[in-house]
C-alpha cells in the first residue's frame, strides 16, 4: 500500500541561553567592523589557548553526558537533568545534550517540556533520525497523533528504512481507526525487519479488526516464530481462538505464554474464562487464585471466583468470597448477583431479593441480577413483584432465554396456563437447551389437560437433564394422566433405579399397576424382593404402601408398626402411618403419630398440614389454627396452611379474617381450588352483610 506523507516543517524552539541561529538561509545583517591592527604573534598565542579551551570542553562535556546517562540508568532522574543542563550551558549547541535532557523530562511525566527539549536537538541536528522518532512517540503517548504521524514521516523522509519510524506509523494509524494503512505501515516494517516480531504481532491486532481472522492468527504464529518467548503474541493467540470457541487451542496458547508471563493478570483472566467456559470450574479457580496472588485487591477477579463456587455448588463458600470483592468494591453488581444466588440456593430468599437489589442498584440495567431478583420473588411467592422484574428483564435484552422461562413459571403458579405456555416456548424458542423453560411448559400444559404435549415437554428437559427426579415423577404423571400406565412405569422406574427410596415414585407405579388391573403386582413385586432382603425397610414401605392402595389397611398397619418398633424415631415409616391412620377416620391416632413426629424435628411441615386437618376433623378448632399459625411463623409460603386455616377462622366465626387468610392463600398459588371454594363458603356464611371493603 503507497502512503502519500504530508510536508511537516517545525518552528525552530528558542535556544537554551537566548534565541539561537535557526535558518540554514541566515540574512546577513549590516555590521560595522573597528578597523584595528593585529600582531601575528598575538593571533598565534590566541589560537592555541583558544585549541587548549575546547579541548577542555570538550572533554568536561563528555565527561557530564556520561554521568547524566548513568544516572539516568539508575533512576536518579533529577540529578540526570541537572547534568544535562551543566552541558548544556557549557555548549547550547549539542544536540545530544538537549535530547538526553529531552528523555528524563519524558521519564518523568513532563512531557510538554521534554518535546522542547528535543525539538531544540532537532533544530541543532535536524537529520536524526532517531530524534524525530523520539519526538513521535512522546506525542503518540500523548494522544497527538496527528503531530505523532508527521514526525515519524519526518523521519522517513531521512531514512526509507527506519523501522521505528514506520512501527510508530502502524500504531498510530490503529488508533485512529485506519487500520489498512496501519497493517501496511505494519507490512513495511517486516519488509525492512523481517526478525522484528512486535510489528508482527501488532499487524496480527489491526488484521483482526480487519476482520482478516486466518491472516491475524498467521501473523502471531510468526511473531512466535521469531521470539519463540514472546507472551502477548501468544496471549493475542489464546484471545483469537477463544473468540471462534476454539477453546482447548486457546487454552494451550494461554498454558504457553503462561511460563514467560506468570504474573500477567490479563492473561490469567483470559485463561480462567475460558476455562469457565468450557466447564472447567476448579481449574479456572485455581486460575484466579493465581491472578489474586499477584493482585489481590482487584475485586473483579474475587467476584468471579465466587461464580465459580456457586457452580460447584459451594454456596457458603461462594458467598465468603463475594463480601470480600463487596468490600473490596462496594459498586461490583457481580459480586451481589453471586451473593445473591448464593442465597437464593441456601433457601434464603429474602436475603437473596436484598443482594439482587444491591446489584441493581450499582448497575440499573444489569439484567441477570433482575432475573434472579425475578426468581428469588418467585422463590417467596410474590409473582407480582417477580413479574415486574422479568418484565423489566426482557425489556432490556429480549433475547434472555432464563428471563422468559421465569416468568412462565410466575404465570405458571397464578394459574395463568397459556400464557405460561407462552414464555416458556419463547425460553425454549431462544434457547432449546433451556431445561427450566421445557418444565414449566410442561407443567402448564398438564395443567390444561394436554397430558401428552406435557410428557413430550418433560422428555426434551429430560434430554438435557436424564437424571432429573422431578422430571422423570412429571413425566410419569403426565403419562398415566393420558392413561398410557406402561410409559407412567417405566417413568417411575428409572426414578426408583436412580433413588429406590422415593417412596413418591413408587405411590405412582402403584397407582399405574392399578390403571391395568395389576395392583396386586405390587404386593408381589415386593415380596419376591423381600425374600432376598427381609428386613429391607424400603421394600417393607412399598409393600405396606401397595397394601393400603389395595384397602388393606390392616395388614399395612403391622409393617409399619413392625419397622417402627426396631426404628421408633424413623420419621418416614411415623408419616406414612399417620396417612394411614388418616385415611381410615383414626383421627386421634394420627394427630398422636404427627405430635411424635414433631417432637423428634420439630420443623416438619407435612407434619404441621395433616395434624391441624386432623384436629379440625375431631372439632378442635382452635388448636388446628394453632397449629397453621405456628406453621405459618415457619414458612408463610404455604398456600395449603393459609387455606385451612381460614376454614379453621370459619369454624371459629372469625369470618373476616377467614376470607383474608384464603386472599392470602390464592396470592400464593392462584390455582388453589381449596382456597377459592373456602372465600365464596365464608361470604355465604356471612351475606348478606358481607362488605367487600373487609377483605382489605
Amino acid at each position: 500500500m503507497h502512503f502519500f506523507f504530508n510536508r511537516f516543517s517545525f518552528t525552530e524552539p528558542a535556544g537554551y541561553h537566548g534565541k539561537q541561529g535557526g535558518s540554514t538561509d541566515v540574512k546577513r545583517s549590516h555590521v560595522k567592523f573597528l578597523r584595528m591592527k593585529i600582531s601575528p604573534w598575538l593571533l598565534l598565542l590566541l589560537a592555541l589557548i583558544c585549541a587548549s579551551l575546547a579541548g577542555c570542553i570538550s572533554s568536561q562535556h563528555g565527561d557530564l553526558l556520561e554521568e547524566a546517562r548513568a544516572l539516568q540508568q539508575d533512576g536518579e532522574l533529577s540529578q540526570a537533568l541537572a547534568k544535562y543542563d551543566e552541558a548544556i550551558a557549557l555548549n547550547a549547541n549539542n544536540s545530544a545534550a538537549w535530547a538526553g535532557r529531552g528523555e528524563v523530562l519524558h521519564l518523568m511525566g513532563r512531557d510538554d517540556d521534554a518535546l522542547s527539549s528535543y525539538n531544540q536537538s532537532l533544530s541543532i541536528d535536524p537529520a536524526s533520525v532517531q530524534h524525530w522518532i523520539r519526538v513521535g512517540d512522546i506525542l503518540a503517548g500523548m494522544g497527538h497523533n496527528e503531530e505523532a504521524f508527521f514526525a515519524y514521516d519526518h523521519a522517513i523522509r531521512l531514512d526509507q528504512n527506519a523501522t521505528m519510524a514506520w512501527n510508530g506509523v502502524g500504531e498510530v494509524w490503529a488508533r485512529e481507526g485506519r487500520y489498512k494503512d496501519s497493517a501496511a505501515a505494519f507490512s513495511m516494517v517486516l519488509r525492512i525487519n523481517d526478525t522484528y516480531s512486535p510489528a508482527a504481532k501488532s499487524l496480527g491486532d489491526v488484521l483482526i479488526e480487519l476482520n482478516e481472522f486466518d491472516q491475524a492468527l498467521r501473523s502471531y504464529e510468526y511473531a512466535l516464530n521469531i521470539s519463540p518467548t514472546y507472551g502477548e503474541a501468544a496471549l493475542a493467540k489464546g484471545d483469537l481462538l477463544s473468540k471462534f470457541g476454539k477453546y482447548q487451542e486457546a487454552l494451550d496458547a494461554y498454558q504457553y505464554a503462561f511460563k514467560y508471563m506468570p504474573t500477567n493478570t490479563v492473561l490469567l483472566y483470559h485463561m480462567a474464562s475460558v476455562q469457565t467456559a468450557t466447564g472447567n470450574y476448579r481449574d479456572a479457580i485455581a486460575t484466579y487464585d493465581r491472578a489474586i496472588a499477584v493482585d489481590p485487591r482487584n475485586a473483579t477477579f474475587w467476584a468471579y471466583k465466587s461464580y465459580l463456587l456457586n457452580n460447584l455448588g459451594q454456596f457458603n463458600e461462594s458467598l465468603a468470597v463475594a463480601e470480600t470483592a463487596i468490600a473490596l468494591d462496594p459498586k461490583n453488581s457481580v459480586a451481589w448477583n453471586n451473593k445473591g444466588f448464593s442465597y437464593n440456593s441456601l433457601g434464603r430468599f429474602d436475603e437473596a431479593v436484598n443482594a439482587y437489589s444491591s446489584a441493581i442498584a450499582a448497575s440499573p440495567g444489569n439484567v441477570a441480577a433482575l432475573t434472579n431478583r425475578g426468581f428469588a420473588y418467585l422463590n417467596l411467592g410474590n409473582y407480582t413483584a417477580a413479574i415486574t422484574d422479568l418484565d423489566r428483564a426482557i425489556s432490556l435484552e429480549p433475547g434472555f432465554s432464563s428471563a422468559w422461562a421465569y416468568r412462565g413459571q410466575a404465570y405458571l403458579r397464578q394459574g395463568k396456563y397459556e400464557d405460561a405456555i407462552r414464555d416458556a416456548g419463547r425460553a425454549v424458542e431462544l434457547d432449546p437447551r433451556n431445561t427450566y423453560g421445557w418444565s414449566t411448559q410442561g407443567s402448564a400444559l398438564l395443567q390444561k389437560g394436554q397430558f401428552k404435549e406435557a410428557a413430550t415437554s418433560f422428555d426434551r428437559a429430560l434430554a438435557l437433564n436424564p437424571t432429573s427426579l422431578d422430571l422423570l415423577l412429571n413425566k410419569g404423571y403426565a403419562l398415566m394422566a393420558a392413561k398410557d400406565y406402561k410409559g407412567a412405569i417405566d417413568a417411575y422406574d428409572k426414578v426408583l433405579s436412580l433413588d429406590p427410596r422415593n417412596t413418591a415414585a413408587w405411590g405412582y407405579k402403584v397407582s399405574a399397576l392399578q390403571g391395568l388391573g395389576r395392583g396386586h403386582e405390587a404386593v408381589l413385586i415386593t415380596d419376591r424382593e423381600l425374600k432376598n432382603d427381609p428386613g429391607n425397610q424400603t421394600l417393607l414401605i412399598r409393600k405396606a404402601y401397595a397394601l393400603a392402595a389395595m384397602q388393606r389397611p390392616s395388614e399395612a398397619m403391622l409393617i409399619y408398626n413392625r419397622i417402627l418398633a426396631g426404628d421408633p424415631t424413623n420419621i418416614e415409616v411415623l408419616l406414612w402411618k399417620a396417612i394411614l391412620q388418616f385415611s381410615i377416620g383414626d383421627y386421634l391416632g394420627a394427630i398422636s403419630t404427627y405430635d411424635t413426629v414433631l417432637e423428634l424435628n420439630p420443623r416438619t411441615t407435612e407434619a404441621y398440614v395433616y395434624r391441624g386437618v386432623a384436629l379440625y376433623r375431631v372439632g378442635e378448632y382452635r388448636k388446628s389454627l394453632d397449629t397453621y399459625d405456628y406453621l405459618i411463623t415457619l414458612d408463610p409460603r404455604i398456600s395449603m396452611a393459609w387455606t385451612n386455616r381460614g376454614y379453621a377462622l370459619i369454624k371459629l366465626g372469625r369470618i373476616q379474617d377467614a376470607i383474608r387468610s384464603f386472599d392470602r392463600a390464592l396470592e400464593l398459588y392462584p390455582g388453589n381450588s381449596d382456597a377459592r371454594y373456602g372465600r365464596i363458603e365464608a361470604i355465604r356464611v356471612m351475606w348478606p352483610s358481607y362488605n367487600p371493603s373487609w377483605d382489605r
